[in-house]
């Protein structure tokens, strides 16, 4: 009985979170309220968590973005402008398609051969473009992956340049050899070593971004590999990410060929792989969360081989690809509460399937650098990392859940519940009962919460209403809620964004939703209350007192 009632003072919470959500907003001072709590508590709702119980660390997966013009670091306005205002959570760029073949004809180090048959190279644009971006102290990933347009022809443009295999690898071997001393020569080996190298991208997507077989990749990851181990004898290398749509060709085989295969190169058995990495994309018309079905086969075969059990799975390109509708547009994220649900339930599986990065495209929304809905929610991330993930034991529905953290002798819990349906209406109520370990030794907490959902930091329904309002045209077979506004509206968008910027740049901050209060520990343990809206992710804070 005594859980109960410190059920009922927690649901203050709620009612003051209504009216706390801006700093702007004076907080109001209320009479306890009377609330229908059931008794007992539905076990069904009910998260039960041991404070001794360390399970894993809340370590930091959100860190990479990838770009695939790396030449745009050499604007000193792009370096000081969107690089600086994402470093707070942007460490490292994986670089793509650095070595040629490619659409726009950038990069085209390659001039050729000599009548000795020695390639020739022309690597200043390279410098050029990697000194600009040591200028943001961050650090560079490079993928290896289209080959120069001379290399293979007769010339064949796919969807993303070159997706062909070189002709002559003792050429390729060259170009790589080349590629990386120019690197080490400039940057040095100390410096250069502790670099990510990814051979090429979606190796399984023919003929999109590779336009050969299952064997000619191996081949050629074989020898890429073998002649980057030439310059950098402890290079961190590994395989492209891995499609995991229907239209994938092979999946796990990779893995077995870098195990028990015959090296192309070397003729032995086995090829060094440092990391493995795939792609995964939502699709909200599939009504799905699919990144157990996508991940559990790599992460199954990795296990099962003991030299490859403990290496880094990454996903690396990561987003929701299309609408409700099946559109896709410029976007690869959903902005609103949708997206930030969504985030806070991969986050959960990240975890329990060891997924060491998922590498982001951006957080923001287009047009003023404000945050989207689960850019708010790797902000309650930053927030636990590095804490000690604890045990929680529930039988929830759904894509709800509980992660629990102590950190500094704090507890946090990110609590979320995310639908498939954008138009979901199922609403959900959680019970944390949390017990042992910090519990045990403390009697009071202070209780701080921010909320991610409709109506807590969130600014895309609003525009949207402001751009409807203005009159400007919609696109109505365009991607809604993408994180591309062009996505739906004709050009006027940004005149009404910028005119509203700060009610905008008000309504996208995180919401603190409850502030300082006090809660107490009856009967051994504490027991919250947590009502969810159908999209939300709110991050309860407790400190004892």
């Amino acid at each position: 009985m005594n859980q109960i009632f410190f059920a009922i003072l927690f649901s203050l919470v709620l009612i003051i979170s209504g009216c706390s959500k801006s700093e702007d907003v004076e907080e109001e001072i209320i009479e306890e309220p009377e609330i229908e709590v059931p008794e007992p508590i539905d076990p069904a709702k009910l998260v039960t968590i041991n404070t001794g119980a360390v399970v894993g660390t809340f370590y930091n997966f959100w860190s990479t973005r990838p770009m695939i013009n790396q030449t745009r670091f050499n604007s000193s306005g792009f370096r000081t402008g969107e690089v600086e205002s994402v470093k707070d959570y942007v460490q490292s760029y994986n670089l793509v398609r650095m070595l040629g073949g490619r659409t726009d004809d950038l990069n085209e180090y390659y001039q050729g051969v000599d009548a000795s048959g020695n390639i020739i190279t022309d690597f200043s644009g390279l410098l050029t473009s990697m000194r600009n971006f040591r200028l943001t102290g961050l650090k560079p990933r490079i993928v290896l992956d289209n080959v120069p347009w001379e290399m293979s022809l007769p010339k064949v443009v796919d969807t993303y340049g070159n997706s062909k295999p070189p002709t002559d690898y003792n050429l390729w071997r060259q170009y790589i050899n080349a590629f990386l001393n120019t690197l080490v020569n400039e940057f040095g080996m100390a410096e250069v070593k502790t670099w990510r190298f990814r051979v090429a991208t979606e190796p399984n997507y023919t003929p999109d971004h590779w336009r050969g077989t299952k064997e000619d990749y191996f081949k050629h990851y074989d020898i890429t590999v073998d002649e980057v181990l030439k310059v950098i004898p402890d290079a961190i290398i590994g395989p492209g990410n891995m499609l995991t749509e229907g239209s994938a060709t092979y999946s796990t085989e990779l893995i077995d060929h870098c195990v028990t295969g015959t090296n192309y190169a070397t003729g032995q058995i086995g090829t060094k792989m440092s990391f493995f990495c795939i792609s995964y994309y939502e699709k909200i018309d599939q009504n799905t969360v699919k990144l157990p079905d996508d991940i559990g086969p790599y992460r199954n075969s990795l296990d099962s081989y003991s030299q490859f059990k403990d290496i880094p799975l990454d996903i690396q390109e990561f987003g929701i690809l299309r609408d409700e509708n099946g559109k896709r547009g410029v976007s690869l994220n959903d902005a609103t509460e949708f997206g930030a649900s969504w985030y806070a339930t991969i986050a959960e599986m990240a975890f329990k399937y060891r997924i060491n990065e998922i590498y982001e495209w951006g957080q923001e929304v287009e047009g003023g650098n404000l945050p989207q809905g689960k850019r708010n929610v790797s902000k309650m991330f930053q927030m636990m990392e590095g804490g000690n993930r604890l045990q929680a034991v529930h039988n929830l529905t759904g894509y709800a859940g509980v992660i629990p953290v102590i950190k500094n002798n704090t507890i946090y819990l990110l609590v979320y519940n995310h639908n498939t349906s954008r138009n979901s209406t199922s609403s959900k109520t959680v019970y944390p009962k949390l017990e042992g370990g910090l519990i045990s030794g403390g009697t009071k907490w202070t209780m701080n919460e921010w909320t991610v959902d409709k109506n807590n930091s969130i600014m895309m329904h609003e525009l949207y209403k402001d751009l409807r309002t203005a009159g400007i045209s919609e696109i109505t077979n365009g991607r809604i809620y993408g994180n591309r506004i062009s996505d739906r509206f004709e050009t006027g968008w940004e005149n009404v964004l910028n005119t509203n910027m700060a009610k905008y740049e008000n309504l996208s901050k995180l919401s603190k939703t409850a502030t300082d209060v006090i809660v107490e520990k009856k009967d051994g343990s504490v027991i919250l209350k947590v009502d969810l809206e159908p999209h939300s992710v709110k991050l309860i804070e407790l400190k004892p007192q």
